[in-house]
């Protein structure tokens, strides 16, 4: 059962500090500012995909993952994986993050170019495995990449699949920092991409009574959010996120006073992962 209360307080402030996160200044120290390197919507699609795929761990070292993927890729991917041969190159088969290899990088790559040759976009595959069901339908999109291990969830409910909801965030929410593409999907559609400093602001905040993050404590969190915006309940996810990755991550001489969790009666202060 969750604790949550509609206290009009809570939802001033979450408004407030949804509104002094939403600012363009702080794309570059989250990966979706890879995302804006490129102006074509089937290449943002591919390169939100890779930096979503990748956003574990440090958000530096992300960074710098994400960075020799665009090396392999001579800074096209979309170009790369439309000309993928049947073999990966050495460069290819050499990446390595944390436990993500070469090799499933390849069969991350090889999806993509599967769903790039029957669909034409990632973004008119995912429609029309969405226009009968959403929740069904991504489950449908997770079984294109069943080879890609580390870097897709195998289904839905297996975990909170927390990267692949924000991917889909960045994807069909729109704002300063969001890019809206896809607007066959309605943002009161989405789950709020939910790792374990999200849940333990959640726990704080009163939004689940759950122990731990899954899928169904990033469903219930969500219904918690929905009674402060209904038409776009996880809006507040890029402001409660970074409170900690920013500060921890880097010198952020433009906002000395930015307001902190402790802005909303919580005792949690984040850290520097994403």
């Amino acid at each position: 059962m969750v604790i949550y209360s509609h206290e009009p307080e809570l939802g001033e402030r979450l408004e407030a500090l949804y509104h002094t996160y939403n600012d363009p200044r702080l794309i570059q120290f989250d990966p979706i500012k890879y995302v804006y390197l490129f102006d074509h919507p089937h290449q943002r699609e591919i390169m939100g995909l890779i930096a979503s795929s990748l956003a574990f761990g440090r958000v530096t070292q992300i960074f710098k993952a994400i960075d020799k993927v665009l090396e392999i890729t001579n800074q096209d991917p979309l170009g790369y994986i439309e000309e993928l041969g049947e073999r990966p190159e050495p460069k290819l088969l050499a990446f390595k993050y944390r436990f993500v290899t070469g090799e499933d990088l390849w069969e991350f790559f090889s999806a993509i170019s599967r769903i790039l040759a029957l669909h034409g976009s990632i973004g008119e595959f995912v429609r029309k495995n969405t226009r009968e069901g959403f929740f069904s339908g991504l489950d449908q999109v997770l079984s294109a990449f069943q080879g890609a291990r580390h870097l897709m969830p195998t289904r839905l409910r297996a975990s909170a699949c927390k990267r692949f909801f924000m991917y889909l965030r960045w994807m069909v929410r729109e704002d300063n920092i969001d890019l809206g593409l896809w607007s066959f999907i309605s943002p009161s559609q989405l789950l709020i991409p939910l790792d374990t400093h999200i849940f333990k602001t959640a726990q704080d905040l009163g939004l689940t009574s759950r122990n731990s993050p899954s899928f169904l404590a990033a469903v219930e969190i969500t219904e918690a959010l929905r009674g402060f915006c209904p038409q776009d309940p996880v809006k507040y996810d890029w402001a409660l996120s970074h409170v900690g990755i920013i500060r921890n991550n880097f010198s952020l001489e433009l906002y000395p006073n930015m307001p902190g969790i402790n802005y909303l009666g919580g005792q949690y202060g984040g850290h520097g992962k994403v």
